[in-house]
């Protein structure tokens, strides 16, 4: 087997098992290390560790802004939505990109290739590695990007890094898509989804303590989510069912505004937003739960979800799922097969096909399974890693 050392540049990573700020990119690297390739992880410093090891893979958090104590731009909702806090944060996006660069030429100038997460705002490092060293690299877009690009006016530099790249993942057919519509090349971009980790994201045995019917929504409180059409949606299911209870569990800069319109709509006694909680926590959540909502929408800035990896981690789970027909999560359910689509912003037809869901147990049941066999089939990392590996192989043969 050959060992290829992989740079990885990247602007969230965890710091912890629980920590979920990149927790995604994480558990990739950590499958590709258990193939025995050599993984070293650069991004910027989050208020935590600044150098450690997490499951034979080497983490380098930098400073990229001084005084350290007024680092804003990474952590908490992530840059997208950090820099929108003013112009101290958006300063601060240049010096990011000075110390992506020096800390890129400094870490990674002898490795086999590097592997770029999100290309803006990290990519410009890979590309002066290849320029100066002749380091190969690819990216993964996770989607984000793409609508940062056009809403910037940042097009011409996303196509700079993305030409410039031995290959360019995209983690679902609508990035794709998006990527092409910006007019990316269309021959270095190739569809691989993340995954879920099967041998934690499981079926388990909770023990019910009363006869509600529970909802179960995941992620951080920013518009894309499409909280608020859920919360609409319950106003709607509690006229005909006073049984039914919605757990939404996460934060962000929209918790004060989801938590008004629970108390406007009267929905305290059966609405509830709990805080970001362990892996083991959430785990016990998705099993206690009958049925998973991730009522995503396309925001204000033209942004929504590249995948939706928080369904895939209920399917693993058991759980049956809705989603809306918006960005990568067409990628996942297949409607009336395994998992409901609704159209976005809909908060009737959600409150409609939730209500059908807490009458027909054989559906709720039959979701389960196809949900169940979808995650089995195409998206556990084992899978996903070994594509990815192939990809390695590609580019330093």
């Amino acid at each position: 087997m050959v060992i290829i050392k992989i740079g990885v540049i990247t602007s969230a990573y965890p710091e912890y098992e629980d920590d979920p700020h990149g927790i995604f990119v994480h558990r990739l690297m950590k499958e590709i290390a258990k193939k025995g390739h050599e993984v070293h992880v650069i991004a910027p410093h989050t208020g935590g560790k600044s150098k450690y090891t997490m499951d034979n893979v080497s983490i380098e958090k930098f400073h990229y802004f001084y005084p350290k104590g007024y680092e804003k731009l990474a952590g908490r909702a992530g840059m997208i939505d950090n820099v929108k806090e003013g112009w101290f944060v958006k300063l601060q996006v240049l010096t990011f990109l000075i110390f992506n660069v020096w800390y890129s030429l400094l870490r990674f100038r002898d490795v086999d290739l590097v592997h770029v997460q999100w290309p803006i705002p990290n990519g410009l490092g890979a590309l002066v590695l290849k320029k100066i060293f002749g380091v190969p690299y690819i990216n993964t877009i996770h989607g984000e990007e793409v609508y940062l690009a056009k809403r910037y006016h940042l097009q011409f530099a996303l196509r700079w890094l993305v030409n410039n790249s031995s290959k360019t993942v995209t983690n679902s057919s609508a990035t794709r898509k998006a990527c092409v519509d910006a007019g990316l090349d269309e021959d270095k971009l190739e569809v691989i989804p993340f995954g879920v980790d099967t041998e934690f994201f499981r079926p388990i045995d909770v023990p019910r303590t009363d006869n509600y019917f529970h909802i179960l929504s995941v992620g951080y409180l920013i518009e894309r989510k499409g909280h608020e059409y859920l919360i609409k949606a319950m106003k709607e299911i509690v006229k005909e069912r006073d049984d039914v209870r919605l757990k939404i569990v996460g934060s962000g800069p929209l918790e004060g505004k989801l938590k008004s319109l629970i108390s406007e709509l009267n929905l305290d006694p059966f609405v509830e937003i709990i805080k970001n909680v362990s892996d083991d926590e959430l785990l016990k959540l998705y099993n206690f739960s009958d049925v998973f909502v991730l009522p995503a929408v396309v925001d204000s800035q033209g942004n929504t979800e590249g995948l939706g990896v928080v369904l895939l981690e209920a399917m693993a789970c058991g759980v049956p799922v809705i989603g809306s027909d918006v960005g990568g999560i067409l990628d996942i359910i297949k409607d009336r097969e395994n998992g409901l689509l609704r159209r976005e912003k809909d908060f009737l037809g959600i409150s409609r096909v939730i209500i059908k869901l807490v009458k027909d147990e054989i559906c709720r049941k039959n979701l389960s399974l196809k949900g169940f066999e979808t995650i089995k089939k195409r998206f556990t990392w084992a899978k996903i890693s070994e594509t990815y590996s192939d990809v390695y192989k590609q580019v330093v043969s």
